[in-house]
């Protein structure tokens, strides 16, 4: 069996402080994007970036840095597996979605470059963090800690997919283990109510309250397919199981 070296690129994202909590991968390196040019890309077996223009939040592709497209460009003959943390919003259809429709061009560039690639279309992710702008559960913990309030602009029937950071880490894993390439979406395929999230969290802080907002966002529940995932790798998450950890989430509030 091949060891595995996995190479990290975005020191400051918070998936990479994902990967420095949970994973029990022993040969790990964590660079940043402007140090590339100093490492030696052949030496590993996967190599992972996490980094991203900003202007990928709120401008067109062409305005953006590519990133993924120049490292696979240095690495196109390399042997190395290269995984690009994809999201849901790819299949959001709405012009405004910049993020969504960059992340699928960026898909399109990596598969056009790279042979052995890995592709995870990333579901809402659950964890502990109120620094994290863009992240929707930072937002609500930051709100409810500052506030004592948590707004939504979602109907009380609105639900989505979530998992868990540490679930997270543990399929990212176990894909890297069986070497698997290809595209999946990440996700538990659980539909849970943005409502109850909200409401375990509270219970969990002891206190607050949710406002929703005058004008509310119309059809944005969504599920996303892990079939294809699961006939690779096996792991387990119930609706108890993320509205437990959601509860968890908002006892860490009060330490």
């Amino acid at each position: 069996m091949k060891k595995i070296k996995i190479l990290i690129i975005g020191k400051k994202s918070f998936l990479t402080s994902f990967f420095k909590k949970y994973s029990n991968f022993k040969s790990i390196k964590i660079i940043s994007y402007k140090n590339i040019g100093k490492e030696n890309l052949g030496k590993y077996t996967h190599i992972i970036n996490f980094s991203i223009d900003p202007k990928n939040f709120t401008h067109e592709y062409d305005k953006t840095n590519k990133i993924d497209k120049k490292i696979c460009k240095l690495i196109k003959d390399n042997n190395c597996i290269y995984i690009f943390p994809s999201s849901r919003l790819v299949y959001l259809k709405d012009r405004k979605n910049f993020y969504g429709i960059n992340k699928k061009k960026t898909e399109n560039d990596i598969k056009k470059l790279k042979k052995k690639y890995l592709i995870l279309r990333i579901s809402t992710i659950l964890t502990y963090d109120i620094s994290n702008k863009n992240l929707f559960i930072s937002k609500a913990l930051s709100s409810l800690k500052k506030k004592n309030t948590i707004e939504l602009d979602l109907s009380k029937n609105t639900y989505k997919d979530f998992l868990t950071s540490k679930l997270l880490i543990k399929i990212f894993e176990n894909l890297i283990k069986k070497d698997i390439t290809g595209t999946f979406n990440l996700s538990s395929n659980i539909p849970v109510k943005v409502y109850d999230i909200m409401c375990s969290i509270i219970r969990g802080y002891g206190k607050g309250k949710i406002i929703f907002k005058k004008k509310l966002k119309k059809n944005h529940s969504f599920l996303l397919n892990n079939t294809k995932l699961k006939k690779k790798i096996r792991f387990k998450i119930s609706k108890k199981d993320i509205l437990n950890y959601s509860v968890k989430l908002g006892k860490q509030l009060n330490a």
